[in-house]
């Protein structure tokens, strides 16, 4: 037996798939996890193989693992060894290979032995690491696992690819004052010497990326008999109640809607400090993002914090049967894991808690996330075949997500939801325990479908699969011949440097409620007519009578909907009627907002269009179409913010949104719903200038100062920041006084929150020495001030983010104090990103470029790379600026939107305040000429 690292030559491989002639059957896996500060681990696993090939070689996969070359044997059942001819690692395909001295016995089942030892990672969370958290003034560290799509390979050597499924047996190896926890339940555990040996019942078949465990001293308020358990700091384990509570109900909600009971005797939810994604499926051991299971009640926690740990608790519950039972044969189909958990993640959630209406709030968090990505010549396909690890680490996107439930929804629409969960159903009962393909989801549809179609299930819906982006289905009216004329084409953002995609047609569910029609019309999603591949223009004869229709009801459909610019203007009209919320549901106010603004930002259509539709905002309250409008607006508010008539476009958004602030305010009670709008609409009250907004937002400020046990609800915190730097008050320098309390104070990650929400609102500052005293904390360091390196990034960051004055102050700041201001930021890989995405006007384009030329030598290959892509982005930014501007400059012109005529709260005039901070302000300029560091 010999090991041999020039592997390549040997092997004669050239892909990462492992060769199909092996498979697993058991793992007996151990692990010893007794180091006292988690840096590094040992264990033994054997695997127990079927043979299912012709010859005498196999293979596992492994990576940065040292694996005991004298452990090393393979088994026959009966004992005895089987010669190896050779073992060889191969390091760039992260195999270890194994060729048997004699000829292998297919269907035989034989068992590898293999001993080795790992590092935890510290600084990367994936595979096995070390997180932390403190508890009073003592850190606790535990370890723990992250394994998809590529990672369990770097823990154990294993069948890492998802079809090859096996049963696990566990037992981890522990200090005694530590907890282990993994999959099953605990079936024996010994305790010696101050070390513990716990052992885990076997798992059911399941892929070895669901394979987990958590080391710690984290604690649960739940007994070992309940199915149920949540672990958290001992801190902060009084709040899991409403975690646990939830999750009861929802996998109850879930075995009913499935008609299969849940398969584990226990599931366990750990909260984990420092997590790569929001959580993990691992069955029978989820693991959070410690946020996603704490709830403090509505004092201390948001709305949308609250509903994100309801909704992704269910969207990991979702995964015990879609991805854990149900697993794709290969990662080209994740999406029939994800896409199904973020489906059914609003489904259930919105049965569960009906008042936070979550199933209106699928179009926004899914519909037009996806749709606002997936407008480019780059975007791939839900099915997407890879094998380099690397790559496969990176499909987690909004394809596999947003996208994926997106698509199944408009499917669910178009079968209808009776049939879509017969066929639901059947599809899991046929794939239980085994592996799939969507070809078994196909399979299952068409034998429950009842509706016709253009085609066959399967080729509908591969349409959607293997095609990348989406398309823009045009529609023109004409009124005269009662006639509506629909055409596909893909839609892509037009920018300079990717070139036009090539135009993928698909099968297009459409329908169409008018104004002849009743609002009861809205609700009846299935399609009327299609549009084809090979058909993909149409015209169908309608009512006579309509005065304007709505294309894609309820926006079932994934696609963007066009109109003729009469239809349009018929749109704009009932729109801006008393009566729009009767004649129009709110998911299609939505969509017509966003489909308008990004039509328009594409070239589509005009901004006149776009605009005049907008407005009619102004007697909007309900919070989805506001949602949708918040990021239409803002980012008109960052590309026009440079142009000389932009204070047209802030009184715009001002009268706009008048009418929803006065229905929402930034304090009293609130539903879950009004809730919301606070977290995200209400901003655009205070930062565009509504006056009632204004005092409000400087009372609670001013309460705050004046009151120190005081915290500004983190709803509105954002709102109030932005209006004390936008609009200050004169007789005090609240953000002064509020900003020196809040870093001397910032000691728990809620705190130290809060202090970052604040650096983020200082691009609302107009205040030049605001702006010099806070680019000054960027470079020197001051007693009693204790600025951190992340915080002096989220200086830059905000100050990039903000107008174009903060932004200049920024450049020129950076570029003349570059290499002290580099040396204390943790990275400016992020700042030339954000300035890429905000810069709209040659002049900030020719300082970044300075900043490039002059020092693009001494910096790093990703900053260098993510400045001159800074570059690039810009110089797209002000094109657009230049093509677009003057024709909203001319509709606001029309439309006589004028600056403000009210003084904010105060009169806008600063008065600098004594405080420690105030009496640092007027020496900083001073300071700054200095090369001091202190």
């Amino acid at each position: 037996m010999s090991l041999l690292n020039n592997e390549e030559a040997d092997i004669g491989s050239s892909d990462y798939r492992l060769p199909p002639v092996s498979e697993p059957l058991y793992y007996d896996l151990y692990l010893d996890m007794t180091n006292d500060s988690f840096t590094s681990y040992s264990g033994t696993v054997d695997i127990t193989i079927k043979y299912t090939g012709n010859g005498s070689s196999f293979s596992f996969n492994s990576v940065d693992l040292v694996i005991n070359e004298t452990s090393v044997r393979v088994t026959r059942v009966d004992g005895t060894e089987v010669p190896l001819k050779s073992f060889i690692i191969s390091r760039q395909f992260e195999q270890l290979h194994f060729e048997a001295d004699e000829m292998l016995e297919t269907e035989a089942s034989y068992k590898v032995h293999l001993g080795f030892t790992g590092q935890i990672k510290t600084d990367f969370f994936k595979g096995i690491y070390r997180s932390s958290y403190r508890v009073g003034s003592e850190t606790k560290y535990l370890a723990t696992t992250f394994l998809a799509a590529t990672y369990a390979r770097s823990v154990f050597p294993c069948y890492d690819e998802p079809a090859y499924k096996a049963r696990f047996n566990v037992k981890i190896r522990h200090l005694s004052h530590h907890t282990a926890l993994s999959n099953m339940p605990v079936t024996n555990s010994l305790q010696f010497d101050g070390y513990s040996e716990t052992t885990f019942d076997t798992t059911p078949l399941m892929s070895t990326y669901l394979v987990a465990f958590v080391v710690s001293e984290m604690k649960t308020l739940s007994s070992d008999q309940e199915l149920f358990r949540v672990f958290a700091p001992e801190n902060k384990v009084n709040d899991t109640i409403y975690a646990h509570d939830f999750a009861v109900r929802a996998v109850r909600a879930l075995e009913t809607h499935f008609g299969r009971q849940n398969q584990m005797p226990k599931i366990d939810l750990v909260g984990i400090p420092d997590f790569a994604m929001g959580a993990m499926e691992n069955w029978g051991l989820i693991t959070f993002r410690e946020d996603y299971l704490i709830y403090e009640g509505e004092e201390e926690t948001t709305a949308f914090a609250k509903q994100r740990i309801a909704s992704v608790i269910t969207h990991e519950l979702v995964h015990m049967w879609f991805g854990n039972e149900v697993t794709p044969e290969w990662w080209t189909y994740v999406w029939l894991n994800e896409g199904f958990a973020n489906f059914f993640e609003y489904y259930i959630t919105s049965q569960l808690e009906p008042s936070w209406k979550f199933w209106e709030q699928f179009v926004l968090r899914n519909v037009h996330t996806a749709l606002s990505k997936d407008c480019h010549s780059s975007a791939r396909p839900m099915n997407y075949y890879a094998t380099d690890p690397a790559i496969l680490n990176e499909l987690y996107d909004y394809v596999v997500y947003d996208k994926s439930a997106s698509v199944i929804r408009m499917m669910q629409s178009v079968i209808g939801i009776d049939t879509f969960r017969q066929a639901i159903n059947d599809y899991l009962r046929s794939r239980s325990y085994l592996s799939t393909r969507p070809e078994y989801l196909y399979t299952s549809i068409e034998k429950f479908r009842t509706v016709d179609l253009p085609a066959s299930v399967e080729t509908i819906f591969e349409s959607w699969a293997n095609a990348p982006g989406y398309p823009v289905v045009t529609v023109t009216v004409d009124r005269t011949k009662r006639t509506l004329t629909a055409s596909q084409k893909r839609f892509w953002m037009p920018n300079e440097v990717e070139t036009a995609p090539e135009n993928k047609l698909f099968y297009i569910p459409l329908n169409y409620a008018s104004s002849v029609s009743s609002s009861s019309t809205f609700e009846d999603t299935a399609p009327t007519f299609w549009l084809t591949p090979t058909e993909p223009t149409t015209t169908i004869s309608i009512e006579s009578g309509i005065e304007w229709l709505v294309v894609n009801k309820q926006q079932t459909g994934y696609y963007r909907v066009n109109y003729d610019e009469e239809s349009w203007h018929k749109l704009i009209t009932v729109l801006n009627s008393d009566r729009f919320d009767e004649l129009v549901p709110v998911i299609n106010r939505a969509q017509l907002v966003d489909d308008v603004a990004n039509l328009a930002r594409a070239g589509e259509v005009g901004y006149n269009v776009a605009l005049s539709l907008m407005q009619y905002l102004e007697r909007e309250t309900e919070y989805i179409p506001w949602s949708t409008a918040y990021n239409a607006l803002l980012f008109l508010d960052r590309m026009y913010s440079g142009a000389m008539q932009y204070e047209r476009l802030a009184s715009f958004i001002r009268s706009i949104t008048g009418c929803m602030y006065e229905n929402i305010l930034l304090t009293g009670p609130m539903d879950h719903i009004s809730r919301l709008h606070r977290g995200n609409t209400v901003y655009l009250a205070c930062y565009s200038g509504v006056q009632t907004c204004l005092v409000d937002a400087n009372a609670l400020a001013t309460k705050a100062v004046e009151d120190p046990t005081y915290t500004i609800p983190e709803e509105v915190q954002p709102a109030v920041f932005c209006a004390l730097h936008k609009y200050p008050v004169a007789a005090l320098n609240v953000q002064r006084d509020l900003f020196e309390r809040y870093v001397q104070s910032a000691k728990t990650p809620q705190q130290l929150e809060m202090v970052n929400r604040f650096l983020t609102s200082i691009g609302c500052a107009q205040n030049e020495t605001d702006l010099e005293y806070y680019l000054a904390l960027t470079s020197y360091n001051y007693p009693g001030l204790p600025i951190t390196a992340e915080q002096r990034n989220q200086i830059y960051l905000g100050l990039i983010t903000g107008s174009p004055t903060t932004r200049l102050t920024a450049l020129r700041y950076m570029h003349e104090h570059f290499s002290t201001v580099t040396y204390l930021l943790t990275s400016v890989t992020s700042i030339f990103t954000e300035l890429g995405n905000r810069i709209n006007s040659r002049l900030q384009y020719e300082m970044l470029k300075n900043i490039v030329d002059e020092y693009g030598a001494t910096l790093s290959t990703s900053a260098r790379a993510a400045a001159d892509a800074a570059l690039v982005q810009a110089n797209q930014n002000i094109q657009w600026v230049e093509k677009h501007s003057e024709h909203i400059t001319s509709w606001l012109v029309e439309k006589e939107y004028e600056g403000t005529t009210e003084k904010p709260p105060g009169g806008g005039t600063v008065v600098h305040s004594v405080g420690m901070l105030a009496a640092f302000g007027s020496t900083l300029i001073l300071l700054a000429s200095h090369a001091i560091l202190l």
